[in-house]
């Protein structure tokens, strides 16, 4: 009987490189010192000043500042032009000038206004369309079609646009519970992007929806992870696998320890847990756990000792959940344990480093470079 798109989470579970969800103290003062250090460096340095504006700007949006971090996107686009316009940064960059813009899509998935994050993925032909960008950020007059096609015109600048495309508007299309749109697009780009672990993904979430067998097991730098993905999707429609699903997540323990593998144990032990297999899912929470506290993760440590002590309450893992929680700067963190809001970001000291530095940035790049 084929489950109900409705019943079957919409999330897409496969690796992508996720970032540890470090303190958000420790994440806002590297950041600031990383922007500063970057855009004081003659020439330039786009790419360590990207990565530390990309951080920065999900730092201020996890902390609850939605606005604020959109604004930090738009400071960053509005460097990169200035700087790519007036031959300070060659054309080969142009791609980064996009980073912000599907930023700003991804806050509105995360937000359930999936129809506005469509326009923050273009595929290469949106791309080409005079109005993209339109107006942003202000005072740039957005991407020429000139600087369009020089962006497309390379293979990686090309193949950044074609995979994010496919990623993020397959998240978004399964955020909206929209089977019938996720299908078109994943029968579009299915020799295109047969690489991307999040098609395989979704074209499996779309067989089960269906009543069609599973895809052959997929394909990219992390299959074990893909395939475990998939496998959770798979047991939460149908509790007879979930001794199936127990054996692969059992397999991962020879994967190295990353933020990756953290958001496949969390979802799968829920989904063991649901199907009355406690000590199992008791077994995933404290792998999850252990790899949250290796590699700085205070955001899914949190998670998974909380799922850990309703499951096990002498365990202490409440109490240490608790501890996790106590000066967390991560919004649903202060929410989920009667923790007041932060205020926003101009407000508290410990992120408007970070507001500071990218204002210090741009009046940097205004000037004539070689001062100040």
């Amino acid at each position: 009987m084929p489950a109900p798109l409705d019943r079957l989470p919409h999330r897409l579970l496969s690796p992508e490189t996720r970032l540890p969800k470090v303190s958000l103290w420790e994440r806002a003062a590297a950041s600031a010192r990383q922007i500063r250090e970057a855009s004081s460096a003659r020439p330039f340095d786009a790419a360590a000043f990207c990565q530390a504006a990309n951080r920065g700007a999900l730092a201020m949006a996890m902390a609850g500042d939605t606005a604020e971090s959109e604004r930090s996107c738009g400071r960053q686009a509005r460097i990169l032009f200035a700087l790519i316009r007036d031959g300070s940064l060659p054309a080969a960059e142009l791609p980064r000038i996009l980073q912000p813009w599907i930023n700003i899509g991804r806050l509105r998935v995360i937000q359930g206004r999936w129809e506005e994050a469509l326009a923050h993925f273009p595929s290469p032909e949106s791309l080409r369309d005079p109005r993209f960008f339109e107006g942003w950020p202000a005072g740039t007059g957005g991407l020429t079609p000139e600087e369009a096609d020089l962006l497309l015109g390379s293979a990686e600048g090309r193949a950044f646009v074609v995979d994010t495309h496919v990623a993020e508007t397959a998240k978004a299309y399964l955020r909206g519970g929209r089977a019938d749109l996720l299908a078109a697009h994943v029968e579009r780009w299915r020799e295109a992007a047969d690489h991307l672990p999040h098609l395989h993904e979704a074209d499996a979430l779309l067989a089960l929806h269906g009543g069609r067998p599973l895809p052959a097991p997929g394909r990219g730098d992390s299959p074990a992870l893909t395939d475990a993905a998939v496998e959770v999707h798979a047991a939460g429609a149908d509790p007879g696998r979930a001794g199936r699903l127990t054996g692969v997540l059992d397999l991962l323990d020879s994967e190295p320890g990353d933020a990756d593998l953290v958001t496949v144990l969390l979802a799968g032990a829920g989904v063991v847990a649901e199907h009355g297999r406690a000590q199992d899912a008791c077994r995933f929470l404290r792998r999850a756990a252990d790899v949250s506290r290796a590699i700085g993760d205070e955001a899914d440590l949190f998670n998974a000792l909380t799922a850990l002590g309703r499951l096990d309450p002498d365990s202490g893992a409440a109490e240490e959940a608790g501890e996790v929680a106590a000066d967390s700067g991560y919004a649903f963190v202060r929410a989920r344990t009667g923790r007041a809001p932060l205020p926003p970001v101009a407000d508290e000291p410990r992120l408007a480093v970070l507001r500071e530095s990218e204002i210090e940035a741009q009046a940097r790049v205004a000037a004539p470079l070689g001062t100040g």
